[in-house]
């Protein structure tokens, strides 16, 4: 079996958004995919963090916790305020997403869909594809 690559996880996410698949199929029957899906995202958005610093300063991507690595985007190493911003707040509001608790209602399918777009968003930036900044 091949390794999560931030594009597979988001390819992933989608069938559970579109409930395709066999993954997607059986979540949206089950309950549990709104939280799966931000997680999935959330780890895409991790791993396309962790692959720009393994392209552009492999010391940085040495470092075991990824807030270390978020901050480090805002830098003179990293590719500006803006993108850190972003990616700041797609973490935060997936995390948020992700967490169960019983008093909070699941992520809308707009909700994930939005962030979905806005990590892919994220990830083309990182790989050096320039792109519009989302609104």
């Amino acid at each position: 079996m091949t390794a999560p690559t931030p594009r597979r996880c988001l390819a992933a996410a989608d069938e559970l958004l579109r409930g395709a698949g066999p993954l997607g199929a059986s979540g949206v029957t089950a309950g549990w995919w709104p939280r799966a899906c931000a997680g999935l995202i959330r780890l895409a958005l991790e791993g396309g963090v962790d692959a720009y610093w393994r392209r552009t300063r492999p010391t940085v991507a040495a470092l075991r916790h990824g807030r270390p690595k978020q901050l480090m985007l805002h830098g003179r190493l990293g590719p500006g305020a803006a993108v850190a911003r972003r990616v700041a707040f797609a973490w935060a509001a997936l995390s948020a997403a992700a967490d169960h608790h019983c008093y909070e209602l699941a992520p809308t399918t707009a909700e994930l869909r939005r962030l979905h777009t806005e990590v892919s968003a994220l990830l083309s930036q990182l790989e050096g594809r320039t792109e519009t900044p989302m609104p």
